[in-house]
């Protein structure tokens, strides 16, 4: 029987190392055709112990027979790995809540500030160095291995280990297949009865295709028909920018406002969660000091917190972790996610096809540079992964976004490269939502100071 090991890496991930484990569990082939090992690291020891009491606790539930161990040490848990998932982030929220604000007070308009505008490039520069760091020890102990990666910024942090190192990576996230969702509520069909076609950027894709698989059917039509009869406010923190940007540009655009409106700059004319994101009281609290809470993050404005009654306890992210990490055997299922797909579609040399992947694009959207990762469908194989060539054009209003997007990569690499601010500074200046000239150098001077522990070294050159 072929031995197989699959590290984890940022296993206290709640989102992505639980459900890859439970895929792993439910996958009758990991159980009886390969002898499993599955290598838990995480930097918090605390966190890596409670990730591996969850796994163990749920394998044995299964019967499963898979070797599980655990370890705050990198290159021990990448030894001879055949497959390494990736899902890390420190301090998650306290940065994220920096990411979101500082640029806002220095005048930008972005709305999120994870994976675009001027937030999300503090976000890449602080994940770039350990990014970088698992993939150089993975050229040294596992060089043949996949690594695959959900942490964002995702295209971003993917280019970079695709041109600096000689690692196999791809990239991964949900975001299309919640523009399918949004897509069969419109239609009033069932998601599985829907085809596509779409790209793009991720979290800034278009679905350039859609038809009925039963018939062939073009469905754009009748998304149209229906698209206009639709309350014009119904989910609007999710779906507004989007029907807004369709009826723009022809194309319906995934995953939804507070994702696709990192892009653009008008995005707040249609985000009422704005307002909650991060909330605190300025006049009452000071952000980011000893002791001082991290404020609350509130996805939209229709989360979970906002229907609550008065005095109900707030539904906050430790509370959120320690509920997912109560094991229960009725609700292990699959996650939906494609990273034990990939798996086992390359090691058993199956062929199967993905909705969305992220890789250097090679041609597979015209009108964007070979080498920017891109986000389109995908064919996994055991000769690996190869995108699938679109067979229609995105626009060229929406090409020209995505390269702007694509420069902005280049020049984030060059100052992490270089330690440059300068080239962090033209990296914003290019950015659709981008303050001032002296308001973005103040920024950039506060963000190094604020995230010091944790940005590289940067300086004026």
């Amino acid at each position: 029987m072929k031995k197989m090991k699959v590290a984890l890496i940022g296993a206290g991930s709640v989102s992505f190392a639980l459900g890859a484990l439970q895929d792993m569990v439910l996958s009758e082939r990991l159980k009886t055709q390969v002898e499993l090992e599955i290598a838990l690291m995480d930097i918090e020891e605390e966190n890596v112990a409670r990730t591996y009491k969850y796994a163990t606790d749920m394998f044995t539930a299964f019967s499963h027979p898979a070797n599980i161990w655990q370890t705050t040490n990198l290159e021990a848990a990448l030894q001879a790995a055949d497959f390494v998932i990736v899902a890390i982030e420190v301090n998650r929220y306290f940065y994220w809540s920096q990411d979101f604000h500082i640029p806002r007070r220095f005048g930008s308009k972005q709305i999120y500030g994870e994976n675009g505008g001027p937030g999300s490039m503090f976000h890449t520069l602080r994940n770039l160095g350990p990014m970088l760091e698992i993939a150089r020890t993975m050229e040294r102990v596992c060089p043949d291995a996949w690594f695959i990666n959900y942490t964002n910024p995702e295209a971003k942090l993917v280019e970079a280990i695709s041109k600096l190192t000689s690692i196999k990576v791809v990239g991964l996230c949900h975001g299309l297949d919640m523009g399918i969702e949004q897509l069969s509520q419109f239609l009033e069909m069932d998601i599985a009865d829907i085809g596509m076609e779409g790209g793009g950027l991720n979290h800034f894709g278009f679905f350039t295709k859609i038809w009925n698989k039963k018939t062939g059917e073009d469905l754009y039509p009748l998304f149209d028909e229906k698209e206009k009869k639709a309350n014009r406010l119904a989910q609007f923190d999710h779906v507004a920018l989007s029907r807004t940007m369709y009826r723009t540009y022809g194309y319906y655009p995934y995953p939804g406002t507070n994702h696709v409106g990192e892009y653009i700059s008008y995005g707040e004319d249609f985000y009422a969660g704005l307002s909650l994101q991060y909330r605190y009281d300025p006049i009452r609290e000071k952000l980011w000091e000893k002791d001082s809470r991290t404020p609350d993050f509130v996805y939209c404005a229709s989360g979970n917190n906002l229907d609550q009654g008065l005095f109900s306890k707030i539904q906050t992210q430790e509370l959120w972790v320690e509920e997912s990490y109560i094991f229960d055997k009725q609700k292990v299922c699959r996650s939906n996610e494609y990273a034990v797909p990939i798996i086992e579609a390359i090691f058993f040399d199956d062929e199967i096809e993905l909705n969305a992947v992220n890789l250097p694009n090679h041609g597979a959207i015209k009108g964007l540079p070979d080498d920017m990762v891109v986000e389109t469908q995908a064919i996994v194989n055991g000769r690996g992964i190869t995108l699938k060539p679109m067979t229609v054009e995105l626009p060229t209003a929406l090409i020209g976004t995505i390269h702007i997007q694509g420069t902005i990569h280049k020049l984030l690499l060059e100052a992490f490269v270089e330690q440059s601010k300068t080239k962090l500074l033209q990296a914003i200046l290019l950015d659709p939502q981008a303050p001032t000239y002296y308001q973005a150098c103040a920024m950039i001077d506060e963000m190094c100071e604020l995230q010091q522990d944790i940005l590289p070294k940067l300086e004026w050159k």
